[in-house]
């Protein structure tokens, strides 16, 4: 049981892992960065100077390039609070409903003019569906492994 307990453990930070490096990935490849904050206090790579692989538009193109990277950088926090507390499940939930909200109040706070970045519903929409989907298997793999 405690071989299984740590693979598992082993697994959720590789997964986490692999969610933020392909949320970075999908931003780095379809999206405009010459708005990006961060390349205004560093320089940015000659290499981003346009986009590296352009899309036609579309609501499939805007979702990858926009929301996508979003929620994976979301599932990312989650898996990362799963694999710090995994032995302790009560301040897992707690540190994980903390994140929930830190999430939701930072998205609807960019409709301050103080805050950077652009509100969108459809990202509080697609962080939560992938929040929702990462629960779910989550609850369905705890069982198995409890049961």
């Amino acid at each position: 049981m405690e071989v299984y307990t740590n693979k598992s453990r082993f697994f959720i930070g590789l997964l986490s892992i692999f969610t933020l490096i392909i949320g970075i990935l999908i931003y780095l490849l379809f999206r405009d960065l010459n708005n990006i904050i961060l390349f205004s206090w560093i320089q940015k790579p000659q290499f981003y100077e346009t986009v590296l692989v352009s899309l036609k538009p579309s609501i499939f193109s805007y979702f990858i390039s926009y929301h996508l990277p979003d929620m994976f950088w979301f599932i990312s926090g989650i898996l990362f609070l799963r694999f710090i507390w995994f032995y302790n499940t009560k301040i897992q939930t707690i540190y994980i409903w903390c994140f929930y909200f830190t999430g939701f109040v930072f998205e609807t706070s960019q409709l301050s003019e103080k805050i950077p970045g652009t509100f969108d519903r459809l990202d509080l929409l697609f962080m939560g569906i992938g929040a929702f989907i990462e629960g779910t298997l989550n609850i369905i793999f705890l069982r198995r492994r409890f049961l």
